[in-house]
């Protein structure tokens, strides 16, 4: 009876775990239909651009939009090998998905190619919305990974124009400010030169910027793992 009792609760605890895995999957792929839907339905003016200018920006779209699907492809493969999968199967994508949060959370070192971004100049050229706007388009451009100066920026960081110079949640930085960008470079340039662009923003506005491509990058901050304060984990 004990014997049956154990085997059951294993059994319980197995089958909510796959549904805790699974409904993760599940916003992640309506988060990635929705940004579909958005790089689609979003107008872009480009009435100032060149016939060349306009080629990047079309193919640099395409391969945005070919990455997407791929990416929605790949996570619904996911999603029906842990719905339907052995238990092997299904640790092996729990792994997976957990590599992706970490990277996500920046708690882990990555490495890998993508592009270096100085910029400099003074608070008129370079402000706190600067910056913000900055990690958007690279985001929108595919970004995996940004480390700003010496700090970490996720999805939670906050910008604040402060005397001494921007602040990044609670870390001063000041011009220049170093962009390390993990990521496609092609792209991710392309994202930053587009006609009346930021990076054409901060130009005119008096300031500088360069942007290096790089085969290898290590983005080595990361954020403080901390321990929840409203919530706790129900699987243990």
């Amino acid at each position: 009876m004990v014997k049956k009792i154990i085997k059951n609760r294993r059994l319980i605890k197995k089958n909510l775990s796959r549904n805790i895995v699974a409904g993760i999957l599940t916003l992640v792929l309506g988060i990635l239909t929705t940004f579909t839907i958005k790089q689609n339905d979003s107008p872009v003016v480009l009435s100032s651009a060149r016939e060349g200018d306009l080629v990047k920006i079309l193919d640099d779209l395409n391969n945005q939009s070919d990455a997407l699907e791929s990416e929605l492809v790949k996570q619904t493969r996911l999603l029906e090998t842990i719905k339907n999968g052995s238990s092997a199967e299904v640790t092996a994508a729990a792994q997976v998905r957990l590599d992706q949060l970490l990277l996500l959370a920046g708690v882990t070192p990555v490495s890998g190619s993508g592009i270096k971004i100085v910029i400099s100049g003074d608070t008129y050229a370079i402000n706190a919305y600067t910056l913000l706007n900055i990690v958007q388009e690279l985001r929108d451009a595919g970004a995996v990974a940004i480390q700003m100066n010496k700090v970490r920026i996720i999805n939670s960081t906050y910008f604040t124009d402060t005397e001494n110079g921007i602040k990044i949640n609670n870390t001063t930085i000041r011009s220049p400010f170093n962009i390390f960008v993990l990521g496609d470079a092609a792209t991710l340039e392309t994202a930053l030169k587009i006609p009346g662009g930021v990076g054409e923003t901060i130009a005119t506005s008096g300031g500088q910027i360069t942007i290096d491509k790089l085969t290898t990058l290590n983005i080595e901050s990361v954020v403080p793992l901390e321990s929840p304060k409203y919530a706790s984990a129900l699987v243990k």
